[in-house]
């Protein structure tokens, strides 16, 4: 079974190793398929499954900062490199983890609204308030 969605969601973290403070932009690619009601474009029809998730962890380097790069004539743009092992249970605290589950699910719900707009499916029902 594939994700109902997948993207990616870009953010800034600040770095302190060794008494040095560096900020770089992290990069989560996700697949995801959430717990609500979601339109599935394949088939044309509401759908409800079991949560899943998938998220990978890159980050952007910067080599122009590096002097020894500057001087062999290495490259000086900067890439996206991976950056999985940040994943690993215990790395990140509980709340880091809270916040980006939340950042993705938002992302899906965006893309929910875009395909049933494109269906030209009305905005999903809302849960009954208690």
């Amino acid at each position: 079974m594939s994700n109902a969605f997948a993207g990616t969601i870009v953010f800034e973290a600040r770095l302190r190793l060794l008494g040095v403070t560096i900020k770089r932009e992290l990069r989560a690619y996700y697949e995801y398929t959430p717990p609500w009601p979601y339109f599935d474009p394949e088939t044309g029809k509401e759908m409800t499954e079991l949560e899943e998730s998938k998220v990978g962890l890159e980050i952007l380097a910067r080599p122009r900062a590096e002097k020894h790069l500057r001087q062999s004539g290495g490259s000086l743009e900067p890439y996206w490199t991976r950056a999985n092992d940040l994943v690993a249970s215990g790395v990140f605290n509980l709340r880091i983890w809270d916040r980006l589950d939340a950042m993705i699910d938002a992302d899906a719900r965006v893309q929910d609204l875009e395909r049933r707009q494109k269906a030209n499916l009305g905005a999903p029902t809302l849960p009954n308030a208690l």
